[in-house]
């Protein structure tokens, strides 16, 4: 794929997989070789801990479920998401999604998002980890929503039964799925992201 026209890619991963760094090192290189185009990046993850601290009844309830490692209600992501996209988007700029879709009613309220922009190419990197691997790599990160077994335990057992669904939802939807190793260097696997992408 060429940089003649707007990207469109949503990440997927079991928690630890590097789905932030990677969509980050995506959007600097996007930066780099398409500077005129922006950018809106929608990290679900920051949203949701950005509105935990306004501290409102709703929030706290947020808050516990986090912490937990729970799935919080689709309501809570599609109305941030819509919020971020009514705020910043046009429909000319490349759109990276992060943890946006961890439900299969997500994916369908983000593939119709995308579809009334017309946007092409509609697709999706899976970064495929072991739970060994993430377990080390969310232990070492030692956020709060991370510390406990019992959340780790949570979250790899949310990602199987919703996050996995969502991605085949979008495959249903007609976006492309490209699946790519999460285990070596975090360089290599953005190497791997931009070939598979066809950027370079």
């Amino acid at each position: 794929m060429s940089l003649d026209k707007p990207l469109t890619v949503a990440f997927f991963g079991i928690s630890g997989s590097g789905k932030g760094t990677q969509s980050a090192l995506l959007e600097d290189y996007l930066k780099e070789q398409d500077p005129e185009r922006g950018i809106v990046r929608p990290e679900m993850g920051s949203l949701l801990r950005a509105y935990v601290h306004t501290g409102s009844p709703l929030a706290k309830h947020i808050e516990g479920i986090l912490a937990a490692g729970g799935l919080v209600p689709s309501f809570m992501p599609i109305h941030l998401l819509t919020k971020v996209m009514d705020e910043s988007f046009d429909g000319t700029q490349h759109v990276i999604l992060d943890g946006t879709c961890r439900r299969p009613d997500q994916s369908r309220a983000v593939d119709d998002m995308m579809r009334l922009w017309n946007r092409p190419e509609l697709q999706a990197i899976v970064l495929v980890l072991s739970k060994e691997s993430a377990r080390e790599r969310l232990q070492a990160r030692g956020r709060y929503d991370d510390a406990t077994e019992e959340a780790l335990n949570s979250r790899f057992a949310w990602y199987e039964e919703h996050v996995v669904p969502s991605v085949e939802k979008l495959r249903e939807l007609g976006w492309t799925i490209h699946e790519v190793d999460g285990e070596p260097t975090i360089e290599e696997i953005h190497q791997n992201i931009l070939r598979t992408l066809s950027l370079a």
